[in-house]
């Protein structure tokens, strides 16, 4: 998931906020310490990459931004990400497992 941060708000702010708004989950968010900076229609963006460590038998409750999920394997997660910042957080978040 993703999302934008409120101004002044840091990244790990923001990613403890969207989480919880996303997924109403809570835990051990871990930096993977990698920023990707790219330029849209609307102007620059930096999304920095984080891992939420949650309890085993944990269930999101979605937003309404998001109409399903699904749990993956890690194979089948990677084969699925479009973007190579994507999975290169996805392969960072696999390491810290």
């Amino acid at each position: 998931m993703t999302g934008k941060a409120d101004d002044g708000e840091k990244p790990q702010a923001c990613a403890e906020r969207e989480a919880l708004e996303e997924t109403g989950l809570r835990g051990d968010l871990v930096s993977l310490h990698l920023v990707h900076r790219y330029r849209a229609k609307r102007g620059d963006f930096e999304e920095h990459a984080f891992l939420l460590k949650v309890p085993r038998k944990a269930e999101p409750e979605l937003s309404s931004e998001h109409i399903a999920f699904r749990w993956a394997s890690a194979d089948d997660a990677l084969a699925a990400l479009h973007w190579k910042a994507h999975r290169e957080a996805l392969e960072a978040a696999l390491k810290k497992l």
